[in-house]
């Protein structure tokens, strides 16, 4: 349950609010902190600042910020829906999770609480001579933050929600999981052994997608029962109630904890899954292939970012090998280039520029790769779309064209081979 609720507070859609409370209550603190000044000042040490003075500024805060909270939310609102429009909905949540814009908004909803506790504290009396400075200080402090917080924010709204600004974001996210996924593909686990024939297999309850598997759980769970488990699927795989979760030895009254351990959701999610993030290129270039936007370029600029994303090593190599009693099925990670280009090449053959930049992309693919299943498969796809373009280019030269320059890119480096 614990890390179920860990992972429902990650979700981007809740962390806004939640970023919102935590602000809130160091607000209150913030508020209440000039009534300490007593105890480690003697009284009327400080200088006397005037009530009006101090309420003029809490005044200027508490109207301003609600009034700026109200307009920065409805920014973000317009924000999401170009997101969802111009890239595609796949990438709102990375939109709605952005760090500047949560802790803008909670910034602005927490001054505004300030402000309102504080002026209600000095209408009851509630500060002295001490206090009443102290608060002064720290409301200017908050003043003073609130503009900083304006001024990046200002910055922010200049190209939240712009498709450039969209496609970082996915970028980002993919290769945060890729990199993960290089530096430990077996995601920690360390058995190599083999299940018994009378191994009892796991199956699934609900339907959904596969976003995270809790394996410090389910090492737990067999070191308790002094058995191995042997994870049958991957983040990112569509679950039917009837698919083999995992095989263990003997799990005793453990079934339904284990299947607790696959965290399963109407989403896919980039955490553990990194041709998710390939999946979401493909959409947004398959968007801007359509005939009512029609705008080749875009989908250019996403083929180079995921050329970019395949043949960029992993920087920090070092596997961590945790689990010493569960075991787990090999990404086919191959299928990463079928997942994201062959769309392109379908939507966008009839148009060579996107033809001929495909060919370059997998050429890239093909002779810079880490993994030497992405290369072949980079090869092997780049003949099978030159082949689908034999019926989408229906102007003779073009396909010639075509066709010398997939020959120039890999006969040559194929012959060096």
């Amino acid at each position: 349950m614990l890390y179920r609720g860990l992972l429902y507070l990650r979700q981007p859609s809740n962390r806004l609010w939640v970023s919102t409370i935590l602000s809130v209550f160091w607000a209150i603190l913030f508020a209440f902190v000039a009534k300490l000044s007593n105890l480690f000042f003697p009284p009327d040490t400080f200088p006397k600042i005037e009530l009006s003075t101090l309420e003029s500024l809490l005044n200027v805060i508490a109207s301003t910020m609600f009034a700026v909270s109200t307009f920065s939310l409805s920014i973000m609102v317009s924000a999401f829906s170009s997101a969802a429009s111009g890239a595609t909905p796949r990438a709102t949540n990375l939109v709605i999770d952005d760090r500047v814009s949560r802790r803008t908004i909670s910034s602005f909803i927490s001054a505004f609480i300030y402000a309102i506790i504080a002026k209600t504290a000095l209408g009851l009396e509630f500060f002295e001579q001490n206090g009443q400075f102290v608060l002064f200080l720290t409301t200017l402090a908050v003043l003073g933050y609130v503009i900083f917080t304006l001024i990046r924010w200002i910055y922010v709204l200049s190209h939240l929600g712009r498709l450039g600004n969209t496609l970082d974001k996915i970028y980002h996210s993919s290769e945060k999981s890729l990199q993960s996924y290089r530096a430990n593909p077996l995601l920690g686990t360390a058995w190599k052994g083999t299940l018994g024939l009378q191994a009892q297999p796991i199956y699934a309850q609900n339907t959904g997608y596969l976003t995270h598997i809790d394996l410090a759980r389910l090492q737990k769970i067999a070191q308790g029962l002094e058995t191995y488990i042997h994870i049958e699927v991957r983040p990112g795989e569509l679950v039917m109630p009837d698919m083999l979760l995992a095989k263990v030895d003997y799990a005793g009254d453990k079934t339904d904890d284990i299947r607790q351990c696959f965290i399963i959701h109407k989403d896919r999610s980039f955490d553990q899954d990194p041709i998710w993030g390939f999946i979401v290129f493909s959409e947004v270039a398959q968007r801007a292939l359509s005939p009512a936007v029609n705008d080749p370029g875009t989908a250019i600029k996403v083929m180079m970012n995921m050329m970019k994303l395949l043949v960029t090593p992993c920087e920090h190599y070092s596997s961590k090998e945790e689990y010493d009693r569960l075991s787990i099925v090999p990404l086919a990670l191959s299928q990463v280039i079928e997942h994201s280009f062959s769309p392109i090449a379908r939507d966008g053959g009839a148009t060579l520029e996107i033809g001929i930049t495909l060919q370059k992309m997998l050429a890239g693919i093909w002779r810079n790769a880490p993994e030497a299943e992405i290369r072949e498969q980079a090869f092997r796809q780049a003949e099978n779309y030159l082949n689908r373009a034999k019926t989408s280019l229906t102007f003779e030269e073009d396909f010639n064209l075509l066709k010398e320059k997939h020959l120039s890119l890999f006969n040559q480096h194929k012959a060096e081979r």
